[in-house]
């Protein structure tokens, strides 16, 4: 008989093999003679660290094989690169039916498992280099375990920390955010041998893992100062020129360009949006377009219309706000039908698009008519659900963090537009929107604070807010500072750069814009935003390109 091992098929020395009355040990070659007469024999083998093999033997047997399984299992655990031995690893033997048993590896590294049952697998933890498993199947199972951990301080560049920074992997599968000092921990890193550190107001870094498992990070501010492009201004080169002139010659360094709005203004290969009639009507090249801009160092910006959206709405009344007097679709003021926020479909479509940009160049995402309707008569609306507070803001919530979480794997940013109302009072006003919740799912966050659209007392002046554009500007940056501390370099607000008909309302011109401006930065916000439908802007109110 030879004894062997069954995981080496090695031979084992010294095997205690009974048989009847005989107890014969195995030799160098693990084998052991036997004697076996007229009658079968029971035979047992046994050895330290090993299960014992039980049968039976008679003459016609011939020569035979025993194998035994080891039971125990022991090794080291070093660490790849260093080889250096990791002490204080959790070991754990984790049985069939799920029963673990724990040891902890000493300061060589060392460890060792005793009565392993068939079956077994081990699992080995680590803080600092996370953790792997394996089927036992030899005797001796060693460890080289790659550091799964980086860790640094994120400061801006005059040395003070930044707070709330997202460090992650470049592909977004592990993130974390950096503490009060700056500082953080970033586990699970994988095969990534980069980090992204990325905080709202500066550039973007992405930065080597060194031999240390140490980066540290000092962030360069970034402004981002745009105009926008509607659909007329992108059919018409001569009025798209005058934009990008306008982005290089002065501080303006980006522009929002319309992609989404009643229709979808390039080939979207989304299947939601290509199955909607009518709703494709390519006249922007993405790719192109990004191509051009960034070669120019303009920030591309692809504004997004989330939930006013006709065409979609009448082509999929069942993913639509209803009237409940009249059954078909309900309408705002305008006579435009809604999508109703509430099914989890739309957020899908959208977050879907919004990668799809990304993956075409643009620099940033953002999501307009994020909200449920205002304007129209509510009262004959049906949304299929309780329409309370919290189920809106639940919905707006989710479809803005659906987005964000898709997003960030691309490296492009999201962005939001909200009523500034909501920061004045400090509710969801009907539409389901609130800095509370959305703050933590966006990049940045654009109020559109246009004076002329809040109503005589919102703020605290002498008289209507489109009278004062600074005044209006510096209070409700300062309400939502105040709602939500720490939020200031989120801030990127929209900016009224139009007259609003309204007979008494002070028209707007260079100085009023300039007003607006210089209101924001002193609030600290990380740039703004110019509205004109028109496409035409003031230059005048604009300080040249340095």
């Amino acid at each position: 008989m030879t004894v062997l091992d069954q995981y080496t098929q090695a031979p084992i020395v010294n095997a205690d093999v009974v048989a009847g009355e005989q107890l014969i040990q195995s030799n160098a070659d693990g084998q052991a003679e036997l004697q076996i007469g007229d009658e079968p024999l029971a035979v047992s083998v046994s050895a330290p660290g090993y299960g014992v093999a039980a049968g039976q033997l008679d003459r016609s047997s011939g020569s035979q094989s025993v194998t035994l399984r080891p039971t125990t299992v022991r090794g080291l655990v070093t660490e790849t690169g260093t080889g250096r031995p990791i002490a204080n690893v959790t070991v754990s033997m984790v049985t069939e039916a799920g029963v673990r048993e724990v040891v902890t590896t000493g300061e060589d590294g060392s460890y060792q498992l005793a009565n392993v049952p068939s079956g077994a697998r081990l699992v080995v933890e680590t803080s600092d280099h996370g953790t792997e498993e394996r089927p036992i199947g030899h005797q001796q199972i060693d460890w080289s375990l790659s550091r799964a951990v980086v860790t640094g301080i994120v400061r801006d560049e005059s040395g003070a920390a930044i707070a709330g920074a997202m460090v992650s992997t470049p592909d977004g599968t592990a993130s974390t955010e950096t503490d009060a000092e700056g500082a953080y921990r970033l586990n699970n890193l994988g095969t990534a041998s980069e980090v992204l550190v990325r905080a709202p107001g500066y550039v973007d870094q992405q930065a080597a893992i060194s031999e240390t498992f140490q980066v540290d990070a000092a962030m360069e501010i970034e402004r981002i100062n745009a105009v926008y492009a509607n659909f007329s201004t992108l059919v018409d080169p001569e009025r798209f020129n005058v934009l990008v002139e306008i982005a290089e010659t002065t501080e303006v360094n980006a522009i929002v360009i319309d992609v989404k709005q009643d229709t979808i203004y390039y080939d979207t290969q989304v299947p939601f949006f290509r199955d909607i009639p009518d709703l494709v009507i390519p006249v922007i090249d993405p790719v192109a377009l990004n191509a051009e801009l960034h070669a120019k160092g303009i920030y591309t910006i692809a504004r997004v219309v989330v939930f006013k959206d006709p065409v979609v709405a009448e082509a999929r009344p069942d993913l639509s706000v209803l009237d409940e007097v009249n059954g078909g679709l309900w309408r705002d003021m305008n006579g435009s039908a809604w999508v109703n926020a509430f099914y989890e479909e739309l957020w899908a479509a959208n977050a879907d698009l919004a990668v799809e940009l990304a993956n075409l160049g643009f620099d940033e995402i953002q999501y307009d008519y994020i909200r449920f309707p205002s304007d129209g008569d509510l009262r004959t609306s049906d949304f299929g659900r309780d329409y309370t507070e919290e189920a809106r803001r639940a919905a707006i919530t989710g479809a803005v963090r659906m987005a964000y979480e898709r997003l960030r794997p691309t490296g492009a940013k999201l962005s939001i537009d909200l009523f500034p109302i909501v920061v004045l009072f400090a509710n969801d006003q009907g539409i389901g929107q609130t800095l509370q919740d959305l703050a933590p799912y966006a990049d940045y966050v654009s109020l559109m604070i246009y004076p002329s659209h809040y109503e005589l007392g919102n703020i605290p002046v002498d008289g209507h807010p489109n009278d004062f554009p600074r005044e209006t500007v510096a209070y409700t940056l300062e309400q939502a500072e105040e709602l939500v501390p720490g939020t200031k370099l989120k801030m990127r607000p929209w900016l009224q750069d139009f007259d609003y008909p309204v007979e008494g309302f002070m028209e707007y011109g260079p100085d009023e814009v300039r007003a607006q401006i210089e209101a924001t930065e002193a609030a600290g916000a990380s740039g703004w935003l110019l509205w004109n439908a028109a496409g035409r802007f003031q230059v005048e109110a604009l300080a040249p390109r340095e």
